[in-house]
């Protein structure tokens, strides 16, 4: 009995150590991880992958920081603003040191500032030694980070997590910290590149602000989506990169444009390059030697752009924005025909000495305005209100004197400059009508314009000047060729009873252009300024008709007249003014985005790319002509529209209608200054496909098929307009 009592005892004994031991081993592994601290917007944790402490004194750990959609935290150099998450281990107990690692960040612009970091989450691997080998540890961490999304919160942490002694096996976080291991940055050699040089360029005298070019050797590893983060300049975080890829030689070139800091003060500096964008991504330290811009980056010579410039500027002749204008030059020439031939070339010089000069006078601002640092391109005045305001004023009075509602005694404007006469100073009407023909002309970007000026803004003050007096050569070539042969002029109708009927037409064509810039007027200030404004030149008119209408005997009635109607006049260039700076303003209407056009997020174009998605940019302006005539001919039509609306695309839409930082520095990583440009991503052009000024459906499709096929290299397909 008591020997079966004894059994039973020990078979029951056996039994709950059984149980106990299951249940041990069935326990969840707490150690590995501790709860999530935070909110709904960002949280974070200490994990492990083991879950004991084992016997090599070295544990692999991790800070997981979770994020909502559209959140992101920082990287150790967080850029213009932020600051990057870090850990006190102040009350830890055998805790001989724990390194943080980074992986390779993203870049995101806001508002203007560049900031790098990880977006919708980040794992950062932690490399844990112990002070005493096969003993337990109790890690304890004090964790500050900020996450932001329109707004940045800071967030501290605080975690306890025990490891107790014994063979250290996988926990579930395991494969989590080993994923993360793998996006940190190694070194060159490990991913199969080779740094070839990093150079330091200066590519222009009038301000501080040079190119830093990183040359890559890729062998035989492609860069899928290159671009390099640079640490250790002050005050400023680089933009991306301006990638130049040669497959040939198997050479990568990434340019990054420094602003405000000189080469010499680069040169010799010790930096930190993170580069990815290959099979995995690198980091590697190097001091940039002064020299020229590397062959494979350097823009085309000046004397080839020259000539692009000159040839631009004769398409601006036929542009849509300067159609107006176009018509009183074609008036001036057929009511010229009978003129003296020596008469008749004095103010076709004289036209295109004021379409010249106007050049000149554009780049001088632009140096200046550049010298002071502030935003340059092609137009940009056209998003000023007391311009719109001036010029709608303009051409109203080039209207209503080809009405003959304008008479002055001295001189009388577009009558004077449209028909060459014996009246005083008709060679200075003449330049007058090349001026106005100019400051129309600014609000195109026509084909090889953007080029041009893309090359010239980014150079010395020399190189702007030679660029824009060609450009003015160029659209003064017409002029200058009648001129030099004034036997062309047999080729235009004769003078006669028509050209009375014709003059009222351009009266017409002239206002429909005033009618065009009190639109822009309800685009950049508001619609109530434009109602105000288009009131306001009625008015004008309704003077200028009554004036002429009623005979004016005194002088001093005629003065009355003439008070009122400049009253009227300054009133009309003022309104946009006052209105800009007394209300608030609603989104330009170019930017009423439709089912086909999203808004442009510059930081959302890599993660829908890597998505296999293609990427359509479309930079444009309610004051570009040019961009109207591609919506119409190109964008909104079939089969660019139904590419367009199809759902691997994501059509996004810039808006330069009013002043943007961000867009300005988008336009100029291009190299361009000026609207329109249009950008295709994809997999097969993850670094975008510049698209010519003017489209065409068949260019457009052919970037879409291009950037839809993947290859093995990136680059950035310049236009050769």
């Amino acid at each position: 009995m008591n020997a079966v009592k004894m059994k039973l005892q020990a078979i029951a004994l056996t039994l709950c150590l059984s149980l106990t031991l299951q249940a041990l081993l069935s326990q969840p592994a707490f150690a590995a991880a501790t709860p999530w601290v935070g909110d709904g917007n960002a949280a974070a944790r200490l994990i492990t992958a083991v879950e004991a402490t084992g016997s090599a004194g070295q544990i692999d750990a991790a800070l997981q920081i979770r994020l909502a959609p559209g959140w992101h935290a920082y990287w150790r150099s967080p850029g213009d603003a932020g600051f990057p998450p870090s850990i006190d281990w102040g009350g830890s107990e055998n805790l001989k040191s724990a390194q943080l690692f980074w992986p390779a960040p993203k870049r995101f612009i806001l508002d203007g500032l560049i900031t790098q970091g990880y977006e919708n989450g980040v794992v950062l691997p932690i490399a844990v030694t112990l002070e005493r080998v096969v003993q337990s540890a109790r890690l304890q961490a004090s964790v500050r980070y900020a996450a932001c999304k329109d707004i940045c919160v800071p967030y501290t942490a605080k975690f306890t997590l025990p490891l107790p002694a014994g063979v250290a096996l996988p926990g579930p976080e395991a494969p989590l910290i080993a994923n993360a291991w793998a996006t940190v940055p190694g070194t060159p050699a490990e991913a199969g590149l080779g740094v070839s040089s990093v150079v330091i360029s200066t590519v222009d005298t009038t301000s501080p602000g040079s190119v830093l070019s990183v040359i890559i050797d890729m062998g035989s590893k492609p860069l899928l989506y290159p671009d390099v983060f640079i640490e250790g300049l002050s005050g400023f975080a680089p933009g991306a990169p301006t990638i130049s890829l040669s497959p040939k030689n198997h050479r990568a070139i990434l340019s990054v444009f420094l602003k405000n800091h000189p080469a010499a003060s680069i040169a010799g500096k010790n930096l930190q390059f993170t580069l990815e964008g290959g099979t995995q991504p690198v980091t590697f330290a190097a001091a940039p030697v002064a020299g020229p811009l590397p062959a494979q980056a350097s823009d085309q010579n000046t004397a080839g752009i020259i000539l692009i410039a000159l040839l631009g500027g004769l398409i601006l002749n036929v542009m849509p924005c300067v159609l107006p204008v176009l018509s009183l030059k074609l008036f001036g020439l057929i009511s010229a025909t009978g003129t003296q031939r020596r008469q008749f070339r004095f103010n076709l010089l004289a036209t295109a000495g004021g379409v010249v000069s106007s050049f000149i006078v554009i780049a001088t601002l632009l140096i200046l305005l550049k010298i002071a640092g502030q935003a340059i391109g092609w137009g940009i005045q056209f998003q000023q209100p007391w311009f719109l305001g001036a010029m709608a004023v303009v051409t109203t009075l080039f209207a209503a004197n080809l009405w003959d509602w304008l008479p002055v005694s001295t001189p009388r404007f577009a009558r004077h400059a449209a028909t060459v006469g014996t009246r005083s100073h008709p060679r200075i009407l003449a330049f007058f009508t090349g001026v106005f023909a100019t400051i129309l002309a600014t609000s195109c970007s026509a084909p090889f314009v953007g080029t041009a000026v893309g090359f010239a803004l980014a150079r010395d003050p020399l190189t702007i000047v030679q660029i824009f007096v060609a450009l003015g050569v160029g659209m003064a070539f017409p002029y200058l060729a009648v001129a030099a042969l004034p036997g062309l002029a047999r080729f235009l109708p004769r003078p006669g009873p028509w050209m009375v009927k014709l003059r009222v037409v351009l009266g017409f064509a002239l206002l429909s252009t005033a009618i065009w810039l009190i639109s822009i007027i309800a685009a950049v200030v508001s619609l109530t300024a434009a109602i105000i404004s288009s009131f306001i030149l009625l008015t004008f008119l309704v003077i200028l008709f009554l004036r002429h209408r009623t005979p004016l005997v005194s002088s001093k009635r005629r003065r009355i007249w003439s008070g009122v109607a400049a009253a009227v006049a300054f009133t009309a260039v003022i309104t946009p003014i006052v209105f800009q700076r007394s209300e608030t303003r609603s989104p330009p209407i170019e930017a009423s985005f439709n089912s086909v056009f999203q808004p442009f997020e510059q930081s959302r174009i890599n993660e829908l790319v890597a998505k296999n998605k293609l990427v359509f940019v479309d930079v444009t302006a309610a004051w570009c002509l040019v961009c109207k005539v591609n919506a119409l001919t190109v964008l909104d039509r079939n089969p660019v529209a139904a590419q367009l609306r199809s759902a691997n695309v994501v059509a996004m839409r810039a808006d330069w209608t009013r002043p943007s930082r961000i867009i300005t520095a988008y336009l100029e990583s291009f190299h361009r200054y000026g609207v329109p440009l249009d950008v295709i991503y994809g997999p097969g052009a993850p670094a975008g496909i510049l698209l010519p000024s003017l489209l065409t459906p068949g260019a457009v499709m052919d970037a879409f098929q291009h950037a839809g096929t993947p290859i093995h290299s990136n680059y950035r397909a310049e236009s050769s307009q």
